[in-house]
């Protein structure tokens, strides 16, 4: 009996997805995580090319990475941010990280990104609507396939 049971249960989950899947997915920004260069990303997805350099932004980031699969990053960021980008120059997709900051949330995140090549880093934090960078540069030992 309990075989039966659950199998009824699994057939009406199952019926329940089928119906609604768009909603249960996360949903996928295609324009912003597309191959194209530093700067086409930037206005893909900030809108614009100016951005701020600022020194409350922390990228903590290994100068020589030793296999580029994993590269461990933090991000910290003093600013009341409502937004978090993470960048890298190289990539064939340079947007690698997006996030959106609600309420009183910290801007601090720690990553592993895989990076094609050794490139620089951009952290780019949005506060008040206005864009604020930092970047560092990281070189790359071994090359993941």
């Amino acid at each position: 009996m309990k075989r039966r049971q659950f199998l009824v249960s699994g057939a009406i989950f199952s019926a329940f997805l089928s119906m609604r899947p768009a909603r249960l997915l996360a949903g996928w920004n295609s324009t912003i995580f597309q191959q194209s260069s530093l700067d086409a990303a930037f206005l893909n997805a900030l809108g614009t090319k100016n951005l701020v350099r600022s020194n409350e932004i922390t990228i903590v980031a290994p100068p020589v990475a030793s296999d580029s699969a994993a590269v461990p990053v933090e991000i910290h960021s003093s600013l009341t941010c409502d937004q978090l980008f993470l960048f890298v120059e190289k990539n064939l997709t340079p947007l690698v990280f997006k996030c959106d900051l609600h309420g009183s949330m910290q801007s601090f995140f720690s990553l592993n990104i895989k990076m094609r090549e050794g490139s620089a880093l951009y952290a780019v934090v949005r506060e008040n609507g206005k864009y604020f960078m930092t970047s560092v540069q990281v070189e790359v030992m071994a090359q993941a396939c």
